[in-house]
């Protein structure tokens, strides 16, 4: 199979509905967890209630749930089959209210060798994920309950601000396989790292 394009996306099922409903009530917990340490957002990019998206780096949710890694894993294999063990991995939820989104990013990393991911879990399905490269058209995927979103981490992405009743939850991704593992991404997977965000996986 060759390396996912820079400007193309792989949708796979993941979770059930029954996970999705898990997975909103874990987003929670880590929402109460971080309003609790007065935590101050500093990313232009979130709005002011994110603390969940603000602070990816300091929890894992594939750590916390340990169960979904083997599944995690699997379709890794399967959809890029190319990407060298071991990763490193961050994950973490996001909780959209009404009038809130993400503006325009990219992940870091090294193009064909660190991947972004998201796998929606509830809310309003649309407009869902915009994507572009620069200079061109902006094209946007509409969520699907459960399904996974994998793109390059060089590919432009935003969510349009929240217009629906329905607060929208999601788990963002970060993937870098072994020859994009920087001595910064280890020093985050470390034991006793002040941050918990990322974890190394074995294929």
């Amino acid at each position: 199979m060759k390396p996912l394009a820079s400007n193309s996306c792989i949708e796979y099922p993941f979770f059930s509905d029954q996970e999705c409903l898990d997975g909103i009530e874990y987003s929670w917990d880590k929402k109460g967890h971080f309003d609790n340490s007065n935590v101050e957002l500093q990313n232009s990019i979130y709005t002011s209630d994110q603390v969940t998206t603000a602070n990816y780096f300091k929890y894992n949710f594939f750590a916390d749930n340990p169960d979904y890694i083997e599944r995690f894993i699997k379709v890794l294999k399967e959809c890029l089959s190319w990407i060298i063990y071991p990763i490193a991995v961050q994950s973490w939820v996001n909780i959209y209210n009404v009038g809130e989104g993400i503006k325009w990013h990219t992940h870091g990393g090294l193009s064909f060798h660190s991947y972004t991911a998201n796998i929606f879990l509830g809310g309003e399905t649309k407009p869902g994920i915009s994507y572009m490269e620069p200079g061109t058209h902006v094209s946007t995927i509409e969520n699907k309950l459960g399904v996974m979103l994998i793109s390059n981490c060089s590919f432009w992405h935003m969510v349009q601000p929240n217009e629906s009743n329905k607060i929208r939850y999601s788990i963002g991704i970060t993937i870098h396989d072994y020859e994009a593992i920087t001595q910064e991404i280890l020093e985050g997977a470390s034991l006793n790292s002040p941050n918990k965000g990322t974890i190394l996986l074995n294929g």
